[in-house]
């Protein structure tokens, strides 16, 4: 948890330094898509210090209020920070209509050029870093920051392109297109840039409502109790599988036979650790609780 911390704390410091260079540099050259890479970077900073809250939070056991543990926090935390993000996209989309409905704006395409040229490369560097962590450390809050970088790797990276656009008119016949590219670039970047918000908060809301977990976690386990319900010879047997955070909450209910083999408590507890072994391919914690019963309508 301390290594999760540490990079949620290098998240904040690198979109606060990418924020103060934005913000600057756009207001210096006037340039609303410099501004809005920005703005985009400060709010970052602000949902980069709630996961750091969130963080600490959560790694503060209080079975007391949280019986279940506090892993649910997290869904809805990203929820918000998706959300916050989404707002802030339609206020940009909106603001580049404006500004290209009335005229444009000039800016100095050349300085943009440096800036994105500077961005792009800090953003992406940011995102690899989190990206390979992320790897080995299995945390919602790091892996939705990666994807937060990812984001103003391409913001970026469309403010190179079009920087790069802007020149190239300018030593053609159409260089008095060259005032519409500033707001033209804000609408394409931050229309295309709503699905990624839209499609993660449709994910996590998975989450807060407890809805079944994702194939890749149901589709072992469901293996793994059916190769259990075989080898023990139960009537059948019932599964629920839902994911919160970094934690999945498994449910087992066996149906055994009245007048077929019936397993000790021992026994129950050597199928429940060989279901538990059987599924260390999740890295996920795992709350796992395994039930038997003879009587079918426990189990529904």
């Amino acid at each position: 948890m301390n290594t999760e911390k540490q990079l949620l704390k290098f998240s904040v410091y690198g979109a606060l330094l990418s924020a103060l260079l934005a913000v600057v540099w756009g207001i210096v050259e006037n340039s609303k898509i410099i501004l809005f890479d920005g703005i985009y970077s400060l709010i970052s900073v602000g949902l980069s210090m709630i996961s750091l809250i969130t963080a600490s939070f959560m790694a503060r056991q209080d079975f007391d209020h949280f019986p279940y543990g506090k892993e649910m926090i997290e869904p809805i935390i990203i929820l918000g920070k998706f959300l916050v993000i989404t707002i802030l996209c339609l206020f940009a989309l909106f603001s580049g209509i404006s500004t290209l409905l009335s005229g444009g704006q000039e800016v100095n395409a050349g300085s943009g050029l440096i800036y994105a040229f500077i961005a792009t490369l800090s953003c992406y560097a940011v995102h690899l870093v989190l990206k390979k962590k992320q790897k080995t450390i299995p945390s919602g809050l790091i892996d939705a920051e990666s994807k937060q970088w990812l984001m103003d790797t391409f913001l970026s990276l469309a403010v190179l392109v079009g920087f790069l656009l802007s020149i190239g008119l300018g030593y053609t016949k159409y260089s008095h297109l060259m005032p519409y590219m500033d707001p033209l670039m804000v609408i394409v970047v931050s229309g295309y840039f709503l699905k990624v918000p839209i499609t993660n908060m449709g994910l996590q809301i998975r989450e807060v409502l407890d809805m079944k977990a994702d194939d890749k976690y149901l589709d072992l386990c469901q293996e793994i109790v059916a190769d259990i319900e075989k080898e023990y010879q139960f009537i059948e047997s019932f599964l629920r599988v839902s994911k919160s955070g970094p934690k999945l909450f498994i449910e087992i209910d066996f149906v055994v036979s009245p007048e077929g083999w019936q397993p000790t408590l021992a026994e129950q507890d050597n199928i429940r650790e060989e279901i538990m072994s059987k599924m260390k391919p999740i890295s996920l914690k795992k709350w796992l609780n395994v039930a038997f019963t003879n009587d079918r309508k426990w189990a529904v």
